[in-house]
C-alpha cells in the first residue's frame, strides 16, 4: 500500500496575490534597510530638477533679502537704536511706575514725571557706558603707549631719557559698531591704527601702534619704533607684535607713517617760515607805528600852526581896534 503524503492545501488566487503584494512591500523594506532614503523626487522622473530649482531660488531669495536688510541697517541703525531706547525707556518707566503705584501712595504726576526723568537717566547711563566700552580713545591709545614707551629698558637705552611726544599724531579707525549679518546681531571689534613722532634726549623716533577693543579692554596688537640711524638703514624696535602684525591691513601703518615723516620732515622748513613771517610782522608793525608817530607830528605841527594863525589874527584885531581909539 502505497504512503500517503500530505499534500498542502489549495492556495486561492486572493491569497496568492495578497502574498505577493506582501513580499514585494517586504523585500523593498529589506533591500533598502542598509541604505539611507533617497531625496525626494529622485525616484520619479523629471521632479528632481524643480526641486533644486525652488531650493536654489529659496536661498538667493533669502540672500538678497538679508541683504537689504543689511544695507538698510547700515543706513539706519543710529535711528533704529535712537527708537530703541525710547521703547526701553517708555518700557522701564510704566514698569517703575506700576511698582511704585504697588507699594507707595505717590501724585500723579510727581510719579510719572518723576519716574520719567530717572528712566531717560538710566537709559543715558547705559548707552555711555556701552559707548564708551566699545569704542577707542585715541588719547588714551597715546597715553598707554607712551607709558609703555618710558618703562622700556631697551627703547631708553637707544634714544635716550625721558621720552617726550608731540602735537603731530595720525591716526585711523576701523571695523566696531552694531552689525546685522545673515539676520545675526552682534558687535565688531573697533581696531584704531595711531602713529607719532617721540623725541628722546639722544635721538628722535617714529611710534606705530596698533590696538584693538576687546571685551571693553585695549589690547594692543602693535607697538613698534622707528629709529633713523646716522649710518646705514633704520632700526625697527617692536615692544609689542611682529613684522607681520606691521603689514596688517595692505600696509596702513606705513601708509600713515608717509605724512608724518613729510611732516618731520619739513619742521625745519616750518620753522624758517614762521620766523620769516614773524620777522615781517614785526617790520608791517614797527612801519605802521612809524607812520602812526609821523601822522601825530603832523597833527601837532597842524595844531600848532591853527593856534598861531588866530594868535596872529587877533592880534592884528586888537590892533585895528586901537587905531579906531586913538583916532
Amino acid at each position: 500500500m502505497l504512503p500517503r503524503h500530505t499534500l498542502p492545501p489549495p492556495r486561492l488566487p486572493q491569497q496568492q496575490a495578497r502574498r505577493l503584494v506582501v513580499g514585494g512591500v517586504r523585500s523593498v523594506a529589506t533591500g533598502g534597510g542598509s541604505s539611507k532614503l533617497a531625496p525626494l523626487g529622485q525616484g520619479v522622473k523629471g521632479l528632481g530638477r524643480p526641486v533644486e530649482a525652488v531650493k536654489s531660488a529659496a536661498v538667493r531669495y533669502r540672500e538678497a533679502v538679508g541683504l537689504q536688510v543689511e544695507a538698510f541697517w547700515r543706513r539706519n541703525y543710529m535711528l533704529l537704536v535712537g527708537a530703541g531706547a525710547v521703547v526701553v525707556c517708555i518700557a522701564l518707566w510704566r514698569v517703575m511706575f506700576g511698582i511704585a503705584s504697588t507699594f507707595v501712595g505717590l501724585s500723579e504726576g510727581m510719579a510719572k514725571y518723576g519716574f520719567l526723568a530717572l528712566a531717560t537717566a538710566i537709559v543715558a547711563f547705559a548707552g555711555m557706558y556701552t559707548r564708551a566700552r566699545f569704542t577707542i580713545n585715541p588719547d588714551k591709545v597715546y597715553r598707554i603707549a607712551m607709558t609703555k614707551l618710558n618703562t622700556s629698558a631697551a627703547i631708553l637705552e637707544v634714544m635716550g631719557a625721558p621720552l617726550t611726544g608731540t602735537d603731530v599724531r595720525a591716526y585711523v579707525m576701523s571695523g566696531g559698531g552694531p552689525k546685522l549679518k545673515d539676520f545675526k546681531f552682534r558687535l565688531g571689534g573697533k581696531r584704531c591704527f595711531l602713529i607719532f613722532p617721540i623725541k628722546g634726549s639722544e635721538r628722535k623716533g617714529l611710534v606705530s601702534v596698533e590696538v584693538k577693543k576687546k571685551k571693553g579692554q585695549y589690547d594692543m596688537k602693535l607697538l613698534a619704533v622707528d629709529i633713523p640711524m646716522a649710518s646705514g638703514p633704520d632700526q625697527r624696535l617692536f615692544l609689542v607684535g611682529d613684522e607681520q602684525e606691521y603689514k596688517v591691513g595692505g600696509g596702513l601703518i606705513s601708509e600713515l607713517r608717509d605724512p608724518i615723516v613729510k611732516a618731520m620732515a619739513a619742521e625745519r622748513e616750518f620753522d624758517y617760515l614762521d620766523e620769516r613771517e614773524d620777522a615781517e610782522d614785526e617790520r608791517r608793525e614797527r612801519e605802521e607805528a612809524e607812520q602812526r608817530q609821523l601822522e601825530e607830528e603832523a597833527e601837532a605841527l597842524r595844531r600848532e600852526e591853527e593856534r598861531l594863525r588866530e594868535e596872529y589874527e587877533e592880534r592884528k584885531r586888537r590892533e585895528a581896534e586901537n587905531l579906531e581909539k586913538t583916532t
